[in-house]
C-alpha cells in the first residue's frame, strides 16, 4: 500500500511539473505593423491575427488519395511476393543440388561396400564369419541410397511449388 501511494504521489509531482514548464506563446502584431512573439499575452490595443493554413481537400482530392495507396498496397504485395518466389526458387535449386550430392555420395558409398561385401563373402568360411557384418552393410547401403531418393523427390516437390508460385504471380 505504501507503494501505491509513492507511486501516486510521484505521478501527481511529474505531471504538475509537466503542466508548470508548459509555455504558451503569443503572436500579435502592433500599430506600426512590427510582429511579436512572447510568452506574455498582448495588451488590448493589439491587433491579433489567425492565420490557418488548413485547406480542405474534395471528395475526389480523397478519392484519387486513396486510389493511390491501394496502387501503393498493390505493389508492395506483389514485390512480397515476388521475392517469396525468389527465396523458394533458390531454395529449391540449393536443395536439388545437395539431394544430388547426397545420391552420388550414396551411390559411391554402394559400390564401395559392393566389393568389399563381394571380398568377405567370396569364401564360404568367410560369409559365415561376416554374415552380421554383411547384412549390417547392405543394409545401411540401401538406406542412404533411399535417403538421397526421398531428398531427391522433396527437392522436386520444393521446385515444382515455386514455380507454381512463379505461374501464380504472373
Amino acid at each position: 500500500m505504501k507503494y501505491f501511494i509513492a507511486a501516486a504521489i510521484l505521478i501527481f509531482c511529474i505531471f504538475a511539473a509537466s503542466m508548470t514548464g508548459a509555455q504558451t506563446l503569443y503572436t500579435w502584431t502592433d500599430e506600426n505593423g512590427n510582429l511579436h512573439i512572447t510568452e506574455k499575452p498582448p495588451p488590448k490595443t493589439a491587433k491579433i491575427e489567425e492565420q490557418v493554413n488548413y485547406k480542405e481537400r474534395s471528395p475526389e482530392e480523397e478519392a484519387a488519395i486513396k486510389r493511390r495507396n491501394e496502387a501503393f498496397r498493390q505493389r508492395l504485395e506483389q514485390d512480397k511476393q515476388r521475392e517469396e518466389n525468389r527465396e523458394a526458387r533458390s531454395t529449391a535449386s540449393d536443395a536439388e543440388k545437395d539431394a544430388q550430392k547426397m545420391k552420388e555420395q550414396a551411390q559411391e558409398e554402394f559400390e564401395e561396400n559392393k566389393t568389399y561385401i563381394k571380398k568377405l563373402s567370396n569364401r564360404r568360411w568367410k560369409r559365415k564369419k561376416f554374415r552380421k557384418r554383411i547384412e549390417r552393410l547392405k543394409r545401411e547401403s540401401e538406406e542412404s541410397l533411399a535417403e538421397a531418393e526421398e531428398a531427391a523427390k522433396q527437392a522436386e516437390e520444393a521446385k515444382a511449388n515455386a514455380e507454381a508460385g512463379q505461374e501464380s504471380q504472373n
